[in-house]
């Protein structure tokens, strides 16, 4: 395998540049999980760990939300094309039918849809083939009850099978989307260290200044 340059760190440690397991990554899916009955609200709460090809952690992508629907039937929303997303992606024939309810293929009702993609659609043999394009990025969410902020790392709910270019191109093109639109607000280290440079470089000159006396 080729050996390639390495990112370089800065005087201070960090990365000289963004992370190498942050944007677009190659992936493969290691387990899914239904959590949609711990939610009232939720018809969907779809959790799909993957593990990326340049980082040595596992992820998790969630697809969550719930349908609309009108006379009883569903209608087309962002949480179907989210889903559908993945199915494309895995080659998963099936979905969900009209009224909401999983189905393989044929048409054949899925009672539980967790054990049937972890039977069919994962990959825990652990070989070096990832066959999907994800997007990960960092985002920093503020706790509404203390004001507390955090930084996490965040995989995009949408995937690409890698062999497909289409595909992989309607995904950077979403991506793309998402930024200007603000559904995706990535957390910019960059910006909090200069904030405290600066904030630094002013007390430093407020300590030198000389006093003022009446």
């Amino acid at each position: 395998m080729p050996y390639r340059p390495q990112k370089e760190k800065t005087s201070n440690g960090k990365l000289d540049g963004p992370p190498p397991w942050l944007g677009f990554q190659d992936a493969k899916i290691l387990s899914f999980e239904d959590m949609s009955s711990n939610y009232e609200w939720a018809d969907v709460y779809l959790i799909v760990e993957i593990k990326t090809r340049n980082s040595e952690y596992s992820n998790k992508l969630r697809i969550t939300g719930s349908f609309d629907k009108e006379d009883g039937v569903i209608q087309d929303s962002s949480l179907l094309r989210k889903l559908y997303s993945l199915f494309d992606a895995i080659s998963f024939g099936g979905g969900i039918n009209k009224e909401g309810a999983w189905v393989n293929k044929v048409d054949e009702p899925i009672t539980d849809i967790a054990t049937f993609l972890n039977n069919n659609y994962t990959d825990t043999t652990g070989a070096e083939i990832y066959p999907f394009t994800v997007y990960v990025y960092k985002t920093e969410v503020t706790n509404k009850n203390t004001g507390e902020k955090n930084v996490y790392t965040r995989v995009d709910s949408r995937m690409a099978r890698t062999d497909n270019p289409k595909s992989v191109a309607d995904l950077k093109s979403y991506i793309e989307w998402a930024k200007k639109n603000e559904v995706i607000v990535e957390y910019n280290e960059k910006n909090d260290l200069d904030f405290l440079s600066d904030a630094v470089k002013e007390s430093n000159q407020n300590s030198h200044s000389p006093s003022i006396r009446a």
